[in-house]
């Protein structure tokens, strides 16, 4: 069963965390004054523009104050200030009997935070959100419709909620059918490592959306494959692909392309794919509900939030 935190409210609280890597200063600046103009109090954990090499300070450190704004009853939503790298390290320390006596919190971000938002689901059964940072957009001019979709989808319920591309963005039909399940959604990146721990929810009947950047094209091949090796195309009922940034060559002859690492992976295998969703590390991008329901059609093409069970 799939915990919903409860919308934010204007005026609320939100902490604002580093898990991962640490962003640049007046990045982190700009994103704080939006939140003040949006209306909102915050708290910040120390070292977001601070840290040694690709970490936002010492691993006990970043633990220490995720657990904290987590535990924090006067904080209200965490958004983390950027992804980067080093939840991994620290996945498997984070005090999950704790967290498991509040009620849950929103918690936004991406990339990175991926491990966070899966462990989350797999421990705690918490529905997150996989959507834009306080550094990485809100400090960057966030476009309006990352803006509008962000806000709707944690200040309302807003469900049922069709997915909708930016005008203009297709979404296209890989593989014909239709399927209903647990919305799985993150960087494939990041998903991987965690499968067959304990720290991956389940992929049952789960309709599954991934994305990734700055993957080499053969690395991405090992990831999709990776899928395959641990089961979990067995297990979903749909996949979504987002946007694979900085993948491939500019030369299409340099590689394969996405099309065919799909058909490889996929082979007989009977469930409905779409691909071009507006989501991954792009400027454009939805905000989405890590675990609750969804609904995949392709005549035509869309992809649905549906309320929690």
């Amino acid at each position: 069963m799939v915990r919903l935190p409860e919308p934010l409210q204007p005026g609320a609280t939100i902490g604002v965390i580093a898990p991962s890597s640490a962003a640049k200063r007046k990045y982190v600046h700009n994103g704080l004054e939006y939140l003040r103009q949006r209306g909102y109090q915050f708290q910040t954990a120390p070292h977001l523009s601070r840290g040694k090499f690709y970490l936002a300070g010492p691993d006990r450190n970043r633990l220490e104050q995720l657990e904290k704004f987590l535990l924090n009853p006067e904080i209200d939503a965490i958004i983390c200030v950027r992804g980067g790298y080093g939840l991994l390290r620290i996945i498997d320390k984070i005090a999950y009997d704790k967290l498991a006596s509040i009620p849950p919190k929103i918690l936004v971000g991406y990339s990175d935070i991926t491990a966070l938002q899966m462990a989350l689901l797999a421990r705690l059964g918490w529905v997150t959100y996989t959507g834009p940072m306080v550094a990485s957009e809100m400090g960057q001019a966030i476009d309006t419709y990352t803006e509008e979709w962000l806000w709707k989808v944690i200040t309302e319920h807003p469900y049922p909620l069709p997915l909708k591309n930016p005008p203009g963005e297709k979404l296209r039909v890989f593989r014909e059918g239709s399927a209903q399940g647990r919305l799985i959604a993150g960087c494939l990146s990041l998903i991987t490592p965690l499968l067959g721990t304990p720290y991956a929810p389940s992929f049952q009947d789960a309709i599954l959306v991934i994305e990734d950047v700055g993957e080499r094209s053969y690395h991405l091949d090992k990831q999709l494959h990776a899928l395959r090796i641990h089961g979990v195309l067995d297990q979903i009922s749909g996949l979504v692909i987002g946007r694979f940034e900085d993948c491939f060559p500019k030369n299409p002859a340099r590689s394969f392309t996405l099309e065919d690492f799909l058909t490889d992976i996929l082979e007989d295998r009977d469930i409905p794919v779409l691909t071009d969703l507006a989501y991954g590390h792009i400027k454009r991008r939805l905000t989405l509900p890590i675990g609750l329901p969804a609904s995949l059609e392709t005549s035509p093409a869309t992809l649905t939030i549906h309320p929690n069970e």
